[in-house]
Formats: C-alpha cells, sequence, structure tokens
C-alpha cells in the first residue's frame, strides 16, 4: 500500500478538525449567538433610518466593505444614535469578542485564559463582583446576553414609538395641508 502523500495528510487533519468544531455545541451556540444579535441590530438600525434605499442597505454589505458590516461597529452606531447605553455596547462588543475566538480558535472553550479575560469583562462578572472561573463563565457570558436581549427589545420599543410619533406628526401636516383654504375664500 502506498503511503499517503503530504497533501492528502493535511488535507485529512483539515477535515478532522472540522469534524471535531462541528461536533462542539458551544462554539455553535456563540457564534449563533453572535449572527442573532447581528442581525438585530441591523434591523434596529435599519428601522431608526429614515431611509432604506439600496444607497443605505449597502452601508451592510460584506461584499463592498461597508462601514456598519461588523457588529462592534452597528453596535458603536447603535451606542451613538442613544438607542443603547454604553454597559451595553462594551458587552456586545465583548461579546463579538468571544466569538472571534470561538470563530478562529480549534478548540474553544469557556475555560481557555483568553476566553476567561474576555468573560471578566462583562458587565455580569462587574456586577456580580464575581471572577470568571471555567465552572461560571458560561453562566456569566448566558446572563449578559439575557441582559444584552432585554436591552434591544427596549431600543425596539422605543424605536417603535419614535416612529409613532413621526408618522403621527407627518399626518397631522398632511391634513393641515388639506385644511388650508385658496387664498381669497373668506369665511
Amino acid at each position: 500500500m502506498a503511503a499517503k502523500s503530504v497533501g492528502d495528510r493535511v488535507f485529512g487533519k483539515i477535515f478532522e478538525e472540522m469534524e471535531k468544531a462541528s461536533k462542539n455545541k458551544q462554539r455553535t451556540d456563540v457564534l449563533n449567538w453572535d449572527t442573532s444579535f447581528d442581525t438585530i441590530i441591523k434591523d434596529l438600525l435599519l428601522l431608526h433610518f429614515s431611509r432604506t434605499d439600496k444607497v443605505v442597505k449597502k452601508l451592510f454589505e460584506p461584499s463592498i466593505h461597508g462601514p456598519l458590516v461588523s457588529l462592534t461597529h452597528k453596535a458603536r452606531l447603535m451606542y451613538a444614535l442613544g438607542l443603547i447605553d454604553k454597559t451595553t455596547l462594551d458587552d456586545l462588543q465583548n461579546i463579538h469578542n468571544i466569538r472571534n475566538k470561538f470563530a478562529h480558535s480549534i478548540e474553544p472553550d469557556f475555560s481557555s485564559d483568553e476566553v476567561l479575560k474576555l468573560v471578566q469583562k462583562l458587565s455580569t462578572a462587574k456586577i456580580k463582583k464575581k471572577r470568571a472561573t471555567a465552572k461560571n463563565s458560561f453562566r456569566l457570558y448566558a446572563s449578559v446576553l439575557h441582559t444584552c436581549v432585554e436591552s434591544l427589545k427596549d431600543a425596539l420599543e422605543q424605536e417603535k414609538y419614535r416612529k409613532a410619533v413621526l408618522l403621527s406628526a407627518k399626518k397631522e401636516k398632511e391634513s393641515e395641508k388639506k385644511i388650508k383654504r385658496p387664498k381669497g375664500m373668506n369665511r
């Protein structure tokens, strides 16, 4: 039997690692949460913008390196617009950094030193005055996910209210225009 070529061994190793990665539930969960936050924040920004044409949608387009491609940039804009507070911004950025560790590591884990340092920066670790450990880091992470979801729900409610007020004001202006009488017409 012929020995495997270097290429066969390399590709064999790559497929082996890919198989391991696909079975890592924590990795899948972390990547899915980050993607969900990214989508929710994009939708909130589109709701906030007064225009939603192709020009605006290109802001989010990765193929043309739109300025709002990454979750971090979208979260910063949400903060600048007053839709989220600084704590939520910091948490979203740290969640995204944790996502990057999980996406770019062969065997990511909440007990790795790099991930523990990021979990320690989350507001839940600070508020509870807990040191992130291998045992509690996933719970601290999950807790901050819940906190961020609640903040984004609040931002959505705030945006719905703002849109309703704007729509009401627009309708009022339109009705005022209809009521105006032509020049020279007396009551």
